[in-house]
């Protein structure tokens, strides 16, 4: 084949497999691009054959007619490959091996296998973008619910002091528990005001202000030492957290010297005790 011929193929081929193939729909530009190759086989085909056969030996039969694409040829395409639009033949094609004109036609009607890797591996890394910018947009970094402070005892309410009904907003015959100088009842609402009705709230008070029952006026009464109280909400419990300061009563910091708070859950009609030793 001479030079123009030569380019005529490239071009050809360019056509047919090459990222903007147009190629299927010329029908003389496939009849042409299948005479190049044939002419182009038989001159390989022509350089590495031996120089005749034995004496005696048979002609091999001709290669069959080539023939022109048809609508299989996206199948075949997809089972053979075809050649790239390169200068010469592609390092994997050797003579008589190509495909014939039905796959290599297909072949523009198929995304190359480079090309379709590629694209998966950009839905991939776009996946991955999406994800960390949806965690950056929505990702909670966790924090635990608990102290991790051991639970050091569990009251029970068999306290023998007396809680007025309305002393703090004690409901009627309140369960009561005494730790230590201390004074733990049930409250109809805390300091933030009334509850739910499925919730509870705790309140502790130094034992010396619980007033006597006989003596207690709901309508003016009033209190020295500090007030601690906490409401459940939903599923969380009510608790208190006390710190162990000078103003607790002495009993309680004398039995936790040197520790930095306390800690009192409501889990029905118990109450568990947490301390923080520091």
């Amino acid at each position: 084949m001479d030079a123009a011929n030569d380019a005529e193929l490239r071009e050809l081929r360019a056509r047919a497999y090459g990222p903007r193939a147009d190629i299927t729909n010329d029908r003389a530009a496939m009849r042409r691009l299948r005479e190049l190759e044939a002419a182009r086989r038989a001159e390989l085909s022509a350089a590495t054959a031996p120089a005749g056969p034995p004496a005696g030996a048979e002609e091999p039969d001709a290669a069959p007619a080539e023939q022109l694409p048809t609508d299989a040829a996206p199948a075949v395409a997809a089972r053979t490959g075809a050649p790239t639009a390169d200068d010469g033949e592609p390092e994997w094609w050797h003579p008589g091996d190509e495909p014939d004109d039905d796959a290599r036609v297909g072949a523009t009607a198929s995304v190359p296998r480079r090309r379709r890797v590629l694209w998966a591996l950009s839905v991939i890394a776009s996946a991955a973008v999406a994800a960390g910018v949806t965690y950056a947009l929505t990702g909670v970094a966790p924090v635990s619910a608990s102290s991790g402070v051991p639970q050091t005892t569990t009251l029970h309410p068999t306290s023998a002091t007396l809680v007025p009904q309305d002393f703090m907003g004690a409901i009627e015959s309140t369960p009561v528990y005494d730790f230590y100088g201390l004074t733990l009842f049930l409250g109809e609402g805390g300091f933030g005001g009334p509850i739910g009705p499925d919730d509870a709230c705790i309140i502790a008070v130094s034992t010396t202000d619980v007033p006597a029952i006989e003596s207690f006026d709901g309508s003016s009464w009033s209190i020295d030492g500090p007030v601690y109280t906490g409401c459940s909400a939903g599923a969380f419990p009510a608790t208190i957290e006390i710190p162990l300061r000078a103003d607790v009563p002495a009993a309680l910091g004398a039995r936790f010297s040197g520790s930095r708070a306390i800690q009192f859950v409501l889990d029905g009609d118990r109450i568990g005790v947490f301390v923080d030793g520091g």
